[in-house]
């Protein structure tokens, strides 16, 4: 009986000292762990933040239309959106891109009825002429981007004192691929394009991008709703090619000005 006792006294004293020990601080895990850790680039240099770009006024999107009667071209002028771009890994960018189909503009090789053209694409894209109507818009939504060199990563790499010397730019050739939005509806398109990144004197990160396309992606009139009118005198020339048109080739120029 002695001996259960002193066992069980022993057990009560290590348990009043397994008590007495303080238990460890918890390790605070936000705000510091609050996103992921940022990824190394593959050269080894320290990765760069995601950086946003917005697109300035200079930006353009220009298109090309083959007719039977003769090849149209046309601009849209007012684009808008911003790019959230992965210095250290390009693929991981998105972006959305719009464009106000008010600054739609068109016109024949030959320059003539471009008046009338402009109404009748106006008329098959259901523009308003009514000042307070909504804006009508198209948008692109970048949701992926593909690199053009599998043996190369998609990067553009900070500064260093190094680079002293060389061109304040960098280019990657890539893909983007994303849902274009155009008279309701929407469909998956491929672009593919290069991008040019300049550097201010001092700056890491590049201060902005200039985006061009490297060949025309083409859109399908038929598959975005789009009719082309016949002309109302059914007559020839330029204001009657617009009735033959079965797909657009576009392009894009887009001007990105780092946001802070």
């Amino acid at each position: 009986m002695n001996r259960l006792a002193s066992i069980t006294l022993g057990l009560l004293l290590l348990c009043a000292a397994g008590c007495a020990k303080k238990e460890p601080k918890p390790l605070r895990t936000e705000p510091w762990l609050a996103h992921p850790p940022a990824r190394a680039s593959a050269s080894g240099d320290a990765a760069l933040p995601l950086t946003r770009y917005v697109l300035g006024d200079r930006s353009v999107i220009r298109f090309d239309i083959a007719t039977k009667r003769g090849a149209l071209s046309g601009s849209v002028t007012r684009v808008s959106g911003e790019l959230r771009v992965d210095l250290a890994d390009l693929t991981q960018s998105r972006g959305m891109i719009r464009a106000d189909l008010d600054s739609l503009s068109i016109h024949a090789g030959s320059g003539d009825g471009d008046t009338a053209l402009l109404a009748r694409a106006r008329a098959a894209l259901e523009l308003s002429s009514d000042p307070r109507a909504p804006v009508a818009f198209a948008s692109f939504d970048l949701t992926s981007v593909e690199s053009d060199s599998p043996t190369q990563p998609a990067q553009i790499g900070p500064l260093s004192k190094r680079d002293a010397g060389s061109p304040l730019s960098r280019r990657a050739r890539v893909t983007a691929i994303g849902n274009l939005l155009l008279h309701g509806f929407r469909v998956t398109r491929r672009a593919p394009l290069e991008a040019e990144f300049a550097y201010a004197d001092g700056q890491e990160v590049p201060n902005s991008v200039l985006i061009r396309s490297r060949s025309p992606f083409v859109i399908s009139l038929e598959t975005h709703g789009i009719v082309a009118l016949a002309s109302e005198s059914g007559g020839k020339g330029p204001a009657a090619t617009p009735a033959q048109a079965r797909e657009v080739r576009v392009s894009v120029e887009l001007y990105g000005t780092k946001m802070d």
